[in-house]
């Protein structure tokens, strides 16, 4: 699966190995339009809620518990993510944002737990 699933900062150019571009973040960057930004869906409702970034960019979670609280909220709405399944059942995808570290933002707690449903299916509880 992981040959399917990428992650990438959405400013890095375009590969053909991309597959389907999904913006990951719950808002647009700033001064962007959705239509000149080289990505195929637009998943915010698949973003940390606002409340659980500032608990973490307030340093009042650390990154350990920020990730469990976001792997909660997935777990609480899993239909959330169907487009991503749906994406991964037809090709590669490559989950984009507009943080410069993709590999410390949210994005890998993320392709861990999309990665885990598409090979076990979706449990009925979150894991901590």
């Amino acid at each position: 699966m992981t040959d399917k699933l990428h992650i990438k900062w959405l400013y890095a150019p375009k590969e053909t190995q991309d597959g389907t571009r999904i913006l990951v973040d719950r808002l647009l960057p700033h001064g962007r339009d959705q239509r000149d930004l080289d990505i195929d869906l637009w998943c915010q409702q698949v973003a940390p809620s606002s409340g659980l970034k500032r608990q973490l960019a307030q340093g009042e979670l650390d990154w350990k518990n920020f990730a469990r609280y976001y792997r909660d909220e997935l777990y609480q709405q899993p239909d959330k993510t169907d487009e991503l399944i749906h994406a991964l059942q037809t090709g590669p995808v490559t989950l984009l944002t507009a943080e410069r570290e993709p590999e410390q933002s949210p994005l890998p707690v993320l392709k861990e737990l999309l990665e885990l449903w598409i090979k076990n299916g979706v449990p009925e509880k979150p894991f901590s």
